[in-house]
């Protein structure tokens, strides 16, 4: 099969798993081609990209294809009844007409390449504009959604429930994002699966984990900074545990709108030589410090606009370096880590149930070296790429099956003489 997939922007540093699932597909025989709207807004890119085999190819800038959309109107390839329906249904926010300009130019572009079927990761833009390529070009789309994709970025569920049912299939990230699907969803409900995203272990290599009581004990977070990240809980724990004294340091990887509140909470809390906010690292990079660290922790929480973590793929990502985790009951984090078995969750936004645990672990190296390894254990038996990428695989061929026989069927009532048109394998 030739599959297509669609980005609103890729490469993203914080999404991982989109770029394990194309590695192994294409590790499987997939031949992938890749479509992004947008280019990435940092020039920093993670060492495994460069194993993907598929280019990146980029839509030009709104003013060029603006010139298509003309040609498109006079040709009669503008999907001008979908346009005028969704601007009139959703209005101007949903920013019909750039979709379907979008759709046009990936629909051009992916019919020329000859794919077979359109995978997007996030039911928002990318979905949308899927569900344009799919009125243009015929060719079929499925979507992976997460979480706050469709409970907070796409804001209609109307609009939701139409790029649902043009799929042909949904798959969710977990199975609390599953659920939430089919109560939006509830006619598309048959057609929404729980599909994991996986780690590729090769990047994690099992190593032998020394325990030692000498060495100050390193607590690491990483994530964009942002509320619902709750880096803010995990500044104010680590003042806790300065209170009572123990020994730590704490280092938080990522960037974003929140890095000057962050470190003015750091200097007032007279933390600066214990917490350190590290920036934006190479993957590489990231995964030397997670090796280095004796605990991860990511407090997450929902903030005041609804968005929340949903499924992180930096737990999946600590339990895979056998690190225990630290987290909090929230969506289908505890999916990942079960609490007193990989690490310990706590209610959202406790700061001093939080501090509890971080200090429980601190104090404890035989039980971080315990969670650790049951928490690589975990990885190993249920969220291992090659197991998660399954699911994925098995309802794309499905519906890949569905399209040949009704393609077959088509043609031959149409006219028998005519051959079936091959799908490529």
């Amino acid at each position: 099969m030739r599959l297509g997939y669609l980005y609103s922007r890729y490469p993203v540093l914080s999404q991982t798993f989109c770029d394990a699932e194309m590695l192994a597909l294409e590790r499987l025989g997939f031949e992938l081609e890749i479509g992004s709207v947008y280019p990435p807004l940092t020039s920093l890119r993670h060492e495994h990209i460069a194993c993907l085999r598929a280019p990146i190819h980029y839509a030009p800038p709104q003013e060029i294809l603006k010139i298509s959309e003309k040609t498109a109107k006079t040709n009669g390839n503008w999907p001008r009844d979908l346009v005028e329906r969704h601007e009139r249904k959703f209005g101007p926010g949903v920013k019909a007409e750039q979709r379907a300009r979008n759709a046009l130019y990936f629909a051009d572009h992916f019919k020329r390449l000859g794919v077979d079927h359109v995978h997007v990761h996030f039911a928002n833009r990318a979905a949308h504009t899927a569900m344009f390529l799919k009125e243009i070009s015929g060719i079929p789309f499925s979507v992976t959604a997460h979480g706050q994709d469709f409970m907070k970025d796409l804001g209609n569920d109307d609009l939701l429930r139409e790029i649902c049912a043009a799929a042909e299939f949904v798959a969710a990230e977990t199975d609390y994002s599953r659920d939430l699907l089919r109560q939006r969803c509830p006619n598309s409900a048959t057609k929404i699966y729980r599909v994991y995203n996986g780690m590729d272990l090769t990047r994690f290599p099992a190593r032998h984990y020394e325990m030692s009581e000498d060495t100050v004990p390193r607590i690491i977070s990483i994530g964009r900074l942002v509320a619902f990240k709750g880096f803010e809980y995990l500044i104010d724990a680590c003042a806790e545990l300065a209170r009572r004294g123990l020994n730590f340091t704490c280092e938080i990887i990522g960037d974003g709108p929140l890095r000057g509140d962050l470190e003015a909470r750091i200097r007032k809390l007279n933390l600066s030589d214990r917490v350190h906010l590290l920036g934006s690292l190479s993957q590489g990079a990231v995964l030397e410090r997670l090796w280095a660290a004796d605990i991860f922790a990511l407090p997450s929480v929902t903030d005041t606009q609804g968005a929340s973590d949903v499924f992180p793929t930096v737990i999946i990502e600590a339990m895979a370096a056998a690190r225990p985790v630290v987290s909090t009951h929230l969506a289908g984090i505890p999916e990942s880590v079960v609490h007193g078995e990989t690490g310990l969750l706590v209610p959202p936004g406790d700061t001093m149930a939080l501090a509890e645990a971080l200090a429980r672990l601190i104090q404890d190296p035989k039980l971080r070296l315990h969670y650790g390894r049951a928490g690589r254990e975990r990885i190993e038996q249920h969220f291992q790429i090659e197991h998660t990428v399954a699911p994925l695989i098995e309802l794309l061929q499905k519906h890949q099956a569905v399209t040949r026989k009704a393609t077959h069927w088509g043609a031959a009532t149409a006219d028998p003489a005519r051959p079936a048109i091959r799908s490529h394998i």
